[in-house]
């Protein structure tokens, strides 16, 4: 057992901070405790939450050190490893060889405590699990992985569980059981607002009240006998409800200011008469905070809840991926074309027609075989925004089902919420950072059931959905693998990550020190021999990952 190990600490903001002068730091190899693992990191999958990690530093909310100049962090969540050793109290559980991947987002003791942010991650040759990760709050967060399944190719269950994990967002359609409810109204409004029948239950425990007139409170009382009522004088400070309701609100500082206060997984629900009007929202607290909005016109506040709750997108509706053939959104892409209940007319827009060519060179059989209408264009290859507008407009006259924002850039949403259709529904996918505005359509979304969702991460058991589905063949990841390359290359793969340098995901091998980084599709200039084990799709294999750590590992093929 080596006593001395390669890995990319953290040192402080920026891509010149991750380890030293572009090279992998030597630390010594952790020893477990009694109740740890010293586990082999064999592939790590390089992220783009990574990048907003590394910029970000000290100041993204999942990190806990303070100085990371001085207490730096090992990045890396899409972690495949094989136990090494283990703590005198594991051995009951964990067998030296085995293999497992991690499920990054831990929580322990209600505190989330992820791998790869405030624990060590998987960007070095070894890593301790420790019992956060083991005896977590939901669990163990390491899922075992069978033999059959190569590195390389299970450091992409992670991404894609996150995508799979998006079209599995369970909304209620009910107040949140216990929770906390604010009910606001316009100063002096007259109109009498009431919770209709069928939803009353479950109960809300406290019901604010904003500017509730006697009739619409006497209403509310009678929906919610069991719930404590308090009359509050203006817009909490706080996140703290549950559920947030705006009954007739027209002065769009107020709405604006109330559309904003929720707890995470709020549901906000506009009840009235409301025209169209632009109102600014936190879209990128729709993505990580999980806030949904909803509308219904009237005075039932009930009405509101319920409609259009769906997280999949339409069967044999009109889809569009914005992005979609970037890193993640292929793979949005290639779900939307391969399940049998989803969209029949698809466009995918991207900045990158090389990517667009790839994309479609992979899945254009699954095209053809169901049926399906697929368009591609690049924004690049028109004139002007209004011609590019003009052909999205003409794919779907009559709007989008679903439109899947794959590309962090507000005005780029401002520009696509104009296309959803009745009932469309917008995934906000693209990690647009909490506190960033864009301007949203009311009218529609208490009119028309216009939605926007969104979703960051996933939990364990979407990710033991998508490893299920690898391990059975129901789901081939490797169609995301874009590069792979060795610890030396992890500097590079990054900056590559960050400038969207390749069509797909890039996986790195940290116990193949010299293996350079490479495009998948150009694997052969690393040996000829190793595009024979690529399958008819030119996709990595477990024989092109036997055959590259027999060349390059420090420990050998099948390593």
């Amino acid at each position: 057992m080596q006593k001395t190990m390669q890995c990319w600490p953290l040192h402080g903001v920026g891509l010149d901070n991750l380890g030293k002068d572009h090279r992998p730091c030597d630390w010594d190899v952790p020893q477990p405790g009694e109740d740890e693992l010293l586990v082999r990191i064999d592939a790590i999958g390089l992220c783009f939450s990574d990048i907003k990690l590394i910029r970000a530093g000290e100041e993204h909310p999942r990190v806990f050190s303070e100085d990371l100049s001085k207490d730096p962090v090992i990045p890396g969540h899409e972690a495949v490893m094989t136990v090494v050793q283990v703590g005198e109290k594991l051995k009951d559980r964990f067998q030296p060889g085995s293999r497992w991947i991690i499920q990054a987002d831990i929580y322990y003791k209600g505190v989330n405590i992820a791998y790869g942010y405030a624990i060590n991650g998987g960007m070095a040759e070894y890593s301790i699990i420790d019992k956060r990760i083991t005896d977590g709050d939901e669990g163990c967060y390491l899922l075992p992985l069978g033999d059959s399944v190569p590195a390389g190719i299970a450091a992409l269950v992670e991404p894609w569980t996150c995508v799979i994990a998006s079209y599995l967002i369970e909304h209620r359609t009910a107040p949140a059981a216990g929770g906390k409810m604010l009910v606001a109204m316009e100063p002096g409004e007259g109109r009498v607002f009431r919770f209709g029948d069928g939803v009353a239950e479950p109960q809300p425990a406290a019901v604010d009240c904003l500017n509730v007139n006697a009739a619409t409170l006497a209403n509310l009382r009678a929906a919610f006998p069991a719930a404590e009522f308090a009359s509050i004088a203006d817009v909490p400070g706080t996140n703290e409800h549950d559920d947030v309701v705006l009954c007739g609100i027209r002065t769009r500082d107020l709405g604006e200011r109330l559309c904003k206060v929720g707890a995470v997984n709020a549901l906000i629900s506009l009840v009235g008469d409301y025209e169209d009007a632009l109102w600014s929202f936190d879209v990128g607290s729709i993505h990580y905070k999980g806030w949904f909005y909803q509308g219904a016109a009237g005075e039932d506040i009930a009405a509101a809840y319920g409609r259009n709750v769906r997280p999949k997108l339409v069967k044999g509706g009109t889809c569009w991926l914005l992005g979609g053939a970037g890193a993640m959104g292929q793979m949005h892409t290639q779900l939307a074309v391969e399940d049998p209940d989803g969209p029949s007319r698809i466009l995918v827009t991207d900045l990158d027609s090389h990517r667009i060519e790839k994309m479609m060179g992979l899945l254009g059989p699954t095209v053809a075989e169901r049926g399906i209408e697929v368009k591609t264009m690049n924004p690049k290859d028109f004139d002007s925004l209004d011609a590019f507008n003009a052909a999205v407009a003409e794919f779907a006259p009559d709007g989008y089902d679903d439109i899947v924002m794959l590309v962090p850039v507000v005005p780029v949403l401002n520009s696509a919420v104009q296309f959803l259709g009745g009932d469309g529904l917008m995934n906000i996918f693209a990690g647009i950072p909490a506190g960033k505005e864009a301007e949203l359509n009311i009218g529609p979304i208490v009119n028309g059931g216009a939605r926007y969702v969104g979703s960051s991460g996933s939990r364990t058991w979407h990710l033991q959905h998508t490893l299920k589905l690898t391990e059975e063949g129901e789901l081939n990841p490797s169609t995301a693998l874009a590069a792979i390359g060795g610890m030396d290359a992890l500097w590079a793969g990054l900056e590559g990550v960050a400038e969207a340098r390749y069509a797909g995901k890039t996986v790195i091998f940290p116990h193949c020190p010299d293996m350079p980084l490479v495009p998948i599709e150009e694997i052969g200039t690393l040996a000829p021999d190793l595009v024979e084990t690529l399958d008819a799709n030119g996709c990595y294999t477990m024989a092109t990952e036997n055959a590259l750590f027999s060349r390059f590992s420090k420990l050998g093929s099948g390593s």
